[in-house]
């Protein structure tokens, strides 16, 4: 298996500020660790289950090496379209000209839930996320397309979810760990994501649509 082709898809979820900001905003608020740790879990849920479902059609695609076609590949190829066309949207149309988010509206909303309400919250803000969707059929493919033992299958499943669920689960161990001194951090955390979020994911949605479509290309040609 390619575990290298998995790595733009790893950092590519991983780097989320969006839910990344909902359970910092979350372990701020009414709810504190219990809604935090919900709204973590259905996010995770949500990469881990992506994954199956994308490994098993994966596994039902034909073999470039039996004379198909390089699904994966093409999927690369147009991943990466995707990926650079959602960073001109978020640069054009998602942004103020300062380079703040264009609405925070969302922050006061999810600051004030409950724990079930915040575990739906991560799985909408898998569901809804243009970039994990994309980058989860990708490192489906790149799995299923292996064909490894089912022990492979699931140790590297479970590493790649794992990996790209760390960031929600980041501020929370900090959190944890640091008690009331972690107050500082984590609001150092919510002013850099108010600030500085939008740009942020302009620049990995860029890196990560160079990223794929240049493995694409290299696998067509």
């Amino acid at each position: 298996m390619d575990v290298l082709a998995l790595v733009p898809a790893v950092v590519g979820i991983a780097l989320s500020p969006l839910v990344v900001a909902s359970v910092v905003f979350l372990l701020g608020h009414r709810g504190g660790y219990g809604s935090a740790a919900a709204c973590a879990s259905g996010w995770i849920l949500s990469v881990g289950a992506a994954l199956v479902v994308t490994v098993l059609l994966g596994e039902r695609l034909p073999s470039p090496d039996r004379g198909g076609t390089d699904v994966r590949a093409v999927v690369e190829l147009v991943a990466g379209v995707l990926l650079l066309g959602l960073a001109v949207w978020q640069w054009v149309v998602r942004r103020l000209p300062d380079g703040r988010p264009r609405s925070t509206a969302w922050a006061a909303v999810v600051g004030s839930i409950g724990p079930r309400r915040a575990f739906v919250v991560g799985v909408a803000w898998f569901l809804t996320n243009p970039k994990a969707l994309v980058l989860s059929l990708t490192a489906g493919l790149v799995v299923g397309d292996a064909d490894p033992s089912v022990a492979a299958m699931v140790g590297t499943g479970t590493v790649y979810v794992v990996l790209a669920g760390s960031t929600a689960l980041l501020p929370i161990a900090v959190a944890a760990a640091l008690g009331p001194r972690a107050e500082r951090p984590l609001e150092a955390t919510r002013a850099f994501i108010a600030r500085w979020g939008s740009l942020a994911l302009v620049a990995v949605l860029t890196v990560l649509g160079v990223v794929q479509l240049v493995a694409g290309l290299a696998g067509l040609l």
